[in-house]
């Protein structure tokens, strides 16, 4: 005869706030845009090169995370971007954003490993992305060299006067509480930021405010 066995699943008890950050200095947003994401996919597909007339405006758009789709049909210029900046809404990456909070955690002496932080605190933003308010956007055209081949133009979009609100979960009662995990968001941005040229100092911000759930 077989005995049933009753498993109590212990409840996690967590608790939520939304941190407001903003900006102490400009912030870059740079991913892999639209038309170097189809030629490394059509190469990994053994696919014929082919040649595709550079866009700048679709570079200049799909080199940024958007909050809503990009719709299929768009025509990608000028007036295209202008009217995303203000119905849409530029993204930071909350993925990027925790692991500069764990690597807050290790460079500042605050644990050996940022396991325990990144076991009781997550960023539960939806579709992973934490969209930004900015009062104003400018296009940077600079010169980057490769690993390898000759230097390239890139235009990276940068802005200022930018704030996001960060939704964060933790355990109550776990590793960290909410006042340590505040001073580690605010060590993550004095020293080392989000988005593109962190190392040259942008990307920088500091905590405005908090709302606890």
């Amino acid at each position: 005869m077989t005995k049933e066995k009753t498993i109590v699943v212990p409840h996690i008890d967590t608790k939520s706030v939304t941190l407001s950050i903003i900006g102490t200095s400009d912030l870059v947003l740079n991913k892999m845009n639209k038309r170097n994401e189809e030629s490394l996919i059509g190469a990994r597909k053994d696919e014929s090169k082919k040649i595709k007339a550079v866009n700048e405006w679709e570079d200049i758009i799909t080199a940024m995370h958007w909050r809503d789709p990009l719709p299929k049909d768009m025509v990608y210029d000028e007036d295209a971007l202008k009217y995303l900046l203000k119905t849409n809404a530029p993204c930071i990456s909350a993925f990027g954003l925790k692991k500069s909070f764990g690597q807050a955690v290790v460079r500042n002496g605050i644990d050996s490993y940022a396991t325990k932080f990144d076991a009781c605190c997550n960023i539960t933003a939806p579709g992973n992305l934490i969209p930004i308010s900015f009062t104003q956007h400018f296009v940077d055209e600079k010169l980057m060299s490769p690993k390898r081949g000759a230097p390239v133009l890139v235009r990276l979009n940068r802005f200022t006067g930018w704030t996001a609100e960060v939704p964060i979960q933790f355990i109550d009662g776990g590793a960290y509480g909410l006042e340590q995990i505040c001073q580690i968001v605010k060590l993550a941005g004095f020293g080392i930021g989000i988005g593109s040229g962190r190392s040259s100092g942008f990307g920088r911000y500091d905590i405005l405010g908090g709302e606890s759930v």
